[in-house]
């Protein structure tokens, strides 16, 4: 990105930051309260995992639930959280959907371009991405889920680049929840060893080494308590994920959340066996959006609506190829595709459905996407 582009994205999240910082908005407390909240903690100290201290610093923001909203991130999410945390929940949140936006359009621009689309459509590429229900909840509830896309997109835009050490550290952003696309780590590891890309792997280990001291810096026990609350409440029992994990779990009719990582390392062992069999032509462009929707099928929790704006990956490099093939009957197809899913999983957020009913979304993403580029 040139000097002047990155002045020119700054200075629209700055306008945009203090617009929405004077106006009287009443933001929803929704996840980004408890990043609001976490980072607080342990910038002080405190455990950002223990219950009753989160729910005191929840209390002061308006949250009126008996149970606080707990953050089952790692800590090295905490040194994205800490700075949010370091001023009052309005300034923190108008800051942070500048922020989002500024992420989601680049991401999209960057990706339309990386899979041969043509610049001038550029414009559109954005506007699928905003008009993709899971980004929108993901801005609304001022989810983390788009700084994974960035570590994504980041990852190939740098490689593309040949900016080694700059890809390692972006790929290490998807690490905010190591669990929603593993998956891509899989073939990532003996990648860099086969290839000697050291320094990929030094940017990934440096970035989340960083982050964790950054972390530990303020409360060194933070790994030690993130531990506690993994065992005492482990997030696969206590959420109802909208995946195959799930299913499974319950399916097996076991308390244990042993079964919910059965889908995950059957994954893995599948993407490494496609690594080894294609390592030779291995090509991270091409493979990466089939990665991410097996990920996202095969996640050992989590996956639901907000998170799935890292299908905007095989959404749009789908779409820059149909648009490249220019035949008018896909186009429409593509076009019908879109907006069925988009438009259903819309019409079912405003029905209030339960997320466990998101659970069609990466499969009729991953159906479409395959059935479309059969057809060109």
């Amino acid at each position: 990105m040139s000097p002047c582009r990155a002045c020119s994205l700054a200075a629209a999240v700055f306008f945009l930051f203090l617009i929405l910082a004077a106006l009287p908005i009443e933001w929803p407390l929704d996840d980004f309260a408890e990043y609001w909240a976490a980072g607080r903690l342990n910038a002080s100290g405190h455990n950002p995992y223990e219950p009753a201290a989160m729910l005191q610093e929840e209390r002061e923001i308006g949250w009126q639930h008996p149970d606080p909203d707990m953050m089952y991130n790692p800590p090295w999410t905490l040194a994205l959280a800490m700075p949010i945390g370091a001023v009052n929940f309005q300034i923190a949140r108008s800051i942070w959907l500048p922020v989002q936006l500024v992420i989601t359009l680049w991401c999209a621009s960057t990706l339309w371009i990386l899979y041969g689309g043509s610049p001038i459509h550029r414009a559109r590429a954005c506007g699928l991405a905003l008009v993709w229900m899971p980004t929108l909840i993901a801005l609304r509830m001022g989810q983390l889920s788009p700084i994974i896309l960035l570590g994504l997109v980041g990852f190939l835009w740098a490689l593309a680049r040949h900016r080694e050490f700059a890809a390692g550290t972006f790929l290490a952003l998807t690490l905010v929840k190591p669990q929603l696309v593993a998956l891509v780590w899989v073939p990532f590891v003996p990648w860099t060893i086969v290839e000697r890309r050291w320094k990929v792997l030094a940017g990934a280990i440096g970035a989340v080494v960083a982050a964790s001291l950054v972390a530990m810096s303020t409360n060194p026990r933070v790994f030690g308590q993130y531990q506690y609350l993994i065992a005492s409440v482990p997030p696969t029992l206590t959420f109802e994920s909208p995946n195959l994990a799930t299913i499974f779990r319950a399916a097996m009719g076991t308390a244990s959340s042993w079964p919910q990582f059965v889908p995950t390392c059957l994954g893995a062992v599948l993407v490494g066996l496609m690594w080894f069999r294609t390592r030779a032509d291995w090509d991270w462009t091409s493979q990466l959006p089939g990665l991410v929707l097996i990920s996202c099928l095969l996640t050992s929790y989590g996956g639901w609506a907000f998170d799935l704006v890292v299908l905007l990956i095989p959404v749009l490099a789908t779409a820059a190829r149909v648009v490249r093939n220019g035949r008018r009957a896909i186009v429409s197809a593509a076009v019908a595709a879109f907006v069925g899913v988009s438009g259903a999983a819309f019409a079912m957020h405003a029905a209030r459905a339960p997320q466990s009913a998101f659970l069609w979304m990466t499969p009729a993403v991953a159906i479409a996407c395959y059935l479309l580029r059969r057809r060109i």
